[in-house]
């Protein structure tokens, strides 16, 4: 049984609300994609390809760091290159990982999403002001770096 001080707890962590949030905002940006010429990306596809954010990346960083299978990973890759976002290239120092890079189109894919975050910034600027997005900012970066990653 929960008591009240879990239940108000749990309706206000900061998980949760974060959480809330990322949903609205991948809400929005499907939508938007639906229009653009990467309508028929899946969103989770998406998700991965801004993982990479613009890295060129190896196969098995992609899968550790979105905290999935190899497999689903590969499966996710191998659908971005038949959409032509990313290419798999021979990783330089193992012949077991493959380096996935991002293509010219990809690269349009990425303005696109730079456009929406930057308005999604602006929406955040409206309500808590441009101070209070460079503090959460902040704030976030000193959480991400300072964080047990596991």
């Amino acid at each position: 049984m929960i008591d009240k001080k879990d239940d108000q707890f749990l309706a206000t962590n900061i998980k949760g609300m974060m959480m809330t949030l990322i949903a609205r905002w991948n809400a929005r940006m499907d939508a938007e994609q639906m229009k653009t010429e990467f309508a028929d990306i899946r969103p989770s596809d998406s998700r991965v390809f801004a993982n990479m954010r613009g890295r060129s990346m190896p196969l098995s960083a992609i899968h550790r760091e979105m905290g999935f299978s190899r497999q689903a990973a590969q499966q996710a890759v191998e659908r971005l290159v038949g959409h032509g976002l990313v290419r798999i290239e021979p990783q330089p120092d193992t012949r077991r990982d493959k380096l996935v890079v991002i293509t010219d189109k990809g690269q349009r894919r990425r303005t696109l999403a730079a456009r929406q975050i930057r308005e999604i910034e602006a929406g955040c600027a409206a309500v808590i002001g441009p101070e209070g997005v460079e503090a959460l900012r902040d704030l976030l970066t000193n959480l991400i770096e300072n964080s047990d990653p596991a």
